[in-house]
């Protein structure tokens, strides 16, 4: 569509009677003043404009030019109250821009008050505004597709007040993208800001430098009084809004008549339904001959341009005779024959044959729709639509009147509908109801699947219900606590980032010792650890190939120095999991004209080999990508840490742009760069610009209340994928969350855990003036993290000797102790607990890898034996067969005269939910309810604990025997009876494992602990006879690790599955 075709022929003026023109300049005036704008003649400008730095420049033909960073416009208008903490104002924002180049995450086109955006974030162009709702802040927001580049383009924004909330209506060269239905709250205006409205960038004091790289032809903002109408909008002609009144798909419930909209449903008045029952979400069966769906809504005319009303129901429904649509008594169709039905307008009738009925998913229904186009004297245009398609011609009404204020559906009839809906305005394609009916599919389970267009609720809900973690993903979260290690030039410069200027000589580490890294992080419960091997300056901590600034280019060590040989060394030497961080960012390559220099992809052999290369002639795996020069600068290290450095578990990419100049142009080659990780490390995870791992959102240490690892997510365009509605929203994996980003565009839902970062000082690189937090604000954090269905991962950088601090170690230690003495013995480890009927071990087995299957109309109780103080619970679903669908439950405890009553109640669980209780209870007998659940729960455990007074010593010694009846404590008398028991303990260093001889115990072998060569960890028989059998799937490798861990191995026999 052409820009001549769109524009407004008298832009400068104003473009309604109800809409006040503030600002209208198309930048043909001069900065005559400074950084002040002088407007042109025939230019509005009631108020003050004013480029940002003074670099932005005006150009005849492109307007405003600015280029990205701190660069823009800021307007300030003279009289024009919007509100004091919230936009009350109803504006019209339009502009023509033109985009250049790749724009950074969060450059920002239009911004109002700081609450109020449209920008570019996560590859999409995204609109919308953040509200502030009692302390909790969310985003109402919609995305389209980012606008081509180097062409003009046509923007059309109105925010709409209304009730106690907002609407936002956009267009985009003519063509309307998604409403923003109202919702409670309005924007937040934020105190501190200069300007109203920021033009190519934002007006928030905390994102100014979220520049827009292009120009600015004309801009323009316009306060409305009365009725919105797209009239209003002067640069763009646009057609009518589509708005809903209704839409239901019978996913809420009935009370009294009265239907409650469900989720993901609309209903602007009241339906009310007579004779009428939901046998199961999706589905109205009417009983006739009083039944019937009435909808009426204040203010609705349901005479006037463009009403449709739309129904889908079953073809038993369509007994002859029967009212199918009434609006208002002008409007009727009727069926009168097995085939026919007629439309009725006034003294206006027609006759239409109906196609035959459409079968989907194995249920047939017909989707018919009436389109009402009449004017004031009721005259104009009735067209019949059947399955999306215009059946027969359209009515001609000469003149109708209206009798009743209402649309009524299917009075009298019998038999099942599927759907509802009325709608105002939009064009001859916008029918609603399209997808239904509401059929939840056969799915496969599997850690992510597709999503349709239009699909209803309960099918969305249904997919999210048979998302599953992939192995690694549940492995990786079993860690429940990862190290992060950042080391580097910035240790030595005193920076958090670096610019890749260092001198490679700074890098001076004097008393290097990864071994006391890896020790003391074992030593405290961490199972993976992360080494920033590249930040964002550039310099390597490993001798590489394709860079001089690394360590080999440093005096350090002669220049032979590798600190990430020493690292994996010592990890794997003390049975830690190896994570590599590569920031994609790189200040060095940068400066060398790699980075970001507008290479085109071309094909790139992996590894490129250099000169003196000394994989010459060797057989060694090589691959093939099309890369940029940078990516094909990072392919090659990737293939080096991969290949060269031992198993590696996990690799990290940041996904900030260390404030390099024109980060945005290097476009990523995540695609290229995640394949060659599955194909040289496929049990490594890949976070969190990856497809396993997210980020959570906030670098405090917070997960949130109700954390899902089920999330919408879309394509980035580079092999990554974005969640929809954004990755620091408060809700982003709940029904509503998932429900509302399919309607926005979501492609698929995806298991995506989250990972939890935070710093035990307040900087990522040591710094001698920083010192660690307090260990009650630790222990909040591993509550708020791991406690939350999250990894933690806690950073605790090396100094400038190449040790952790012993402020850090020490403090390390004192929180370890803590987390001890809250979660001292398991209370209902080994406990009788009973669930529909029967007994159910599998919760109290210590494994959180079996699980029983517990209903919503179930309950479990657990029997604790004695009576025992109580102020904690840890519940845990199996996530591998299971995935996570606990919404909300209750924890009620036994009192002295037998009954229960409520201690606690909570949402999700997922992998892990800790749960205090508000205040300690004694007890004999606790009971959990899963008051509401996307599916069957997997129970894999319930843990049960009162806070130790004392200081609790970690258990040196377990005994083990499969043959137990009961999960016990490790005791000889109480012995552990599972390998899955097992893989829960971080053993102390140097234990005893005594496996009961003549036992065979089935699973994997995994034991998280080390020995030393003066005092080894052992794996030894217990009792006489026969040696015990540990029979799995990688035990007799499984075995060959522990011993270079410090293990000994004696009179057990590892065998593989077949034994």
């Amino acid at each position: 569509m052409s820009l001549t075709a769109l524009a407004s022929p008298a832009a400068t003026a104003s473009a309604a009677d109800d809409d006040v023109e503030v600002l209208n300049v198309s930048f043909s005036g001069s900065f005559s003043n400074g950084n002040a704008y002088t407007a042109a003649t025939g230019e509005t400008m009631g108020g003050q404009l004013s480029r940002r730095t003074g670099a932005e420049s005006l150009d005849v033909e492109s307007g405003l030019v600015v280029s990205g960073g701190q660069e823009g416009a800021g307007f300030s208008p003279t009289d024009l109250p919007v509100g004091t903490t919230t936009l009350d104002r109803a504006l019209v924002l339009e502009t023509e821009f033109t985009p250049k180049g790749s724009q950074q995450d969060f450059a920002t086109l239009l911004g109002v008050g700081g609450g109020l955006y449209v920008r570019y974030q996560n590859g999409q162009l995204r609109y919308g505004y953040d509200v502030n709702l009692n302390g909790t802040w969310s985003a109402r927001t919609g995305n389209t597709a980012v606008p081509a580049d180097g062409t003009p383009h046509l923007l059309s924004v109105a925010y709409l007040p209304g009730g106690d909330g907002a609407s936002m209506v956009a267009y985009l060269d003519g063509e309307q993208l998604p409403v923003l239905e109202e919702s409670p709250g309005r924007a937040a205006l934020t105190a501190g800001r200069v300007n109203l409205l920021g033009v190519g960038n934002d007006v928030h004091p905390a994102a100014l430098t979220r520049g827009f790289k292009g120009s600015v032809r004309k801009v323009r903002l316009a306060a409305v009084s009365g009725e919105f109408t797209p009239s209003m909008f002067a640069y763009q002609k646009v057609g009518p809004i589509l708005r809903t009144q209704l839409q239901v798909s019978f996913s809420g419930e009935l009370d009294a008549g009265t239907y409650r909209a469900g989720l993901g449903e609309v209903d602007k008045g009241q339906l009310t339904v007579t004779g009428g029952e939901i046998p199961k979400p999706g589905t109205l069966r009417l009983t006739g001959p009083d039944s019937g769906l009435a909808w009426t809504a204040s203010g609705f005319t349901p005479l006037g341009r463009r009403v449709t009303a739309e129904t889908v129901l079953a073809p038993d429904t369509l007994s002859t005779g029967t009212p199918l649509l009434d609006l208002a008594g002008a409007v009727r169709l009727d069926r009168v024959s097995s085939d026919t039905v007629r439309v009725t307008a006034g003294t206006d009738t027609a006759d239409l044959r109906l196609p035959p009925p459409v079968t989907q998913s194995e249920v047939s229904f017909h989707h018919l729709a009436v389109v009402s186009d009449l004017d004031a004297n009721g005259a104009g245009t009735v067209t019949l639509s059947a399955g999306g398609q215009r059946v027969g011609e359209p009515l001609h009404v000469s003149g109708t009147t209206a009798e009743h204020p209402g649309v009524s559906f299917l009075t009298g009839a019998s038999g099942t509908v599927y759907g509802a809906a009325v709608t105002t305005g939009g064009g001859p394609d916008d029918l609603l109801l399209g997808r239904l009916p509401c059929v939840a599919p056969t799915i496969d389970l599997d850690d992510r699947i597709a999503l349709e267009t239009g699909e209803c609720a309960a099918s969305v809900l249904s997919k999210a219900s048979a998302l599953r973690p992939s192995a690694r993903q549940v492995s990786w979260q079993e860690a429940e606590r990862t190290a992060f290690l950042h080391f580097g030039v910035n240790t030595f410069t005193d920076r958090e980032w670096g610019h890749g200027d260092e001198d490679p000589d700074v890098f001076a580490p004097s008393d290097l010792d990864t071994d006391q890294w890896a020790r003391t992080l074992r030593d405290n419960g961490f199972r993976y650890a992360i080494l920033t091997v590249k930040h964002h300056d550039g310099f390597v901590l490993y001798p590489s190939r394709y860079t001089d600034h690394d360590v080999a280019s440093s005096a350090w060590e002669d220049g032979t120095g590798d600190v990430l040989r020493s690292f994996t060394d010592s990890a794997h030497r003390y049975g830690l999991r190896v994570g590599v961080y590569l920031s994609p960012a790189d200040w060095n390559q940068y400066r060398k004209g790699v980075f970001a220099n507008g290479s085109a992809k071309s094909e790139r052999t992996v590894p490129t080999l250099v000169e003196g290369d000394d994989r010459a002639g060797q057989d060694i795996p090589t691959f093939t990508f099309q890369a940029s020069d940078y990516g094909a600068y990072f392919l090659n290290q990737l293939y080096e840490v991969l290949t060269e450095y031992g198993q590696i578990d996990e690799v990290w990419f940041d996904g900030a742009g260390g404030g390099i100049p024109d980060a945005d142009k290097e476009r990523y080659d995540f695609d290229a760069y995640y394949t060659l990780i599955r194909a040289l490390a496929p049990n490594a995870t890949i976070a969190v610009s990856g497809p396993d791992v997210r980020w959570v959102g906030n670098e405090n240490g917070l997960a949130r209340e109700n954390e899902w690892s089920t999330v919408p997510v879309s394509p980035t365009g580079n092999g990554g994928q974005m969640i929809v509605s954004g990755g620091t929203g408060t809700a982003i994996g709940t029904d509503e969350a998932l429900v509302g980003a399919a309607a926005a565009g979501a492609r698929e839902l995806v298991w995506w855990p989250s990972e939890v970062d935070v710093s035990i000082r307040p900087g990522w690189f040591y710094h001698s003036t920083q010192g660690p937090k307090s260990v009650q604000h630790l222990r909040d954090i591993y509550n708020s993290s791991v406690g939350r269905n999250s990894v933690l991962l806690l950073n605790i950088p090396p100094d400038r000797r190449g040790r952790l601090p012993e402020a850090d170690v020490t403090r390390l230690a004192e929180w370890n102790a803590a987390l001890r003495r809250d979660m001292p013995e398991d209370l209902a480890l080994g406990a009788t607990a009973r669930a529909h009927g029967a007994e159910v071990p599998a919760v109290t087995d210590g494994d959180n890898r079996t699980s029983e299957v517990i209903g919503t109309d179930d309950a479990v109780t657990v029997e604790l034996g004695s009576t025992r103080t109580v102020d904690r619970l840890v519940l845990n679903e199996d996530i591998a067969d299971g995935g996570q669908q606990v919404r909300a439950m209750t924890v009620e405890a036994r009192t002295a005269d037998g009954t229960f009553e409520t201690v606690a109640t909570s949402g999700t669980v997922g992998y892990q939910r800790i749960l205090p209780l508000p205040s300690p209870v004694t007890t004999d007998g606790l009971r959990i309810r899963f008051t509401s659940a996307r599916g069957p729960v997997h129970l894999a455990s319930v843990a049960v604990y009162g806070q130790a007074s004392e200081p609790v010593t970690p258990r040196s010694v377990y005994h083990l025997d499969c043959g137990a009846p009961r999960a016990g404590t490790g005791t000889a008398d109480r012995p552990l009876n599972s390998l899955g028991q097992l893989r829960g303990i971080n053993l102390p260093p140097s234990a005893r494992i005594l496996v009961r001889a003549g036992t065979t115990c089935r699973g994997s072998l995994e034991l998280w602990g080390y020995g030393t060569d003066s005092d080894p960890a052992v794996l030894g028989r217990w009792g006489q006879g026969a040696a015990p059998a540990l029979l799995g799937s990688g035990n007799p490798q499984a075995g060959e690790r522990l011993e270079k861990q410090g293990w000994v191995i004696e009179g057990v026999r590892l065998a593989g599955r077949a034994g």
